[in-house]
């Protein structure tokens, strides 16, 4: 399910690059970073100020390069 999700989200963000919206892909990747990032690295069950913060860092991350682009 796990692979299923990633190759599902990765395919969605190339399909959006290539039709020229950036910013779905850039949607796309941070969901896909936020999602995979909770699960593998396992901040599911870390102390709730570190995944918060990871999520805003994504989050934040996202918004700085939508306004770059």
């Amino acid at each position: 399910m796990r692979l299923l999700t990633w190759a599902v989200l990765v395919t969605a963000s190339i399909i959006s690059v290539m039709y020229g919206r950036l910013g779905v892909a850039l949607a796309l990747g941070t969901v896909k970073a936020i999602t995979l990032g909770l699960e593998f690295m396992e901040l599911k069950l870390a102390a709730r100020e570190h995944a918060a913060g990871y999520v805003i860092f994504c989050l934040a991350l996202a918004v700085a390069l939508a306004a770059a682009s």
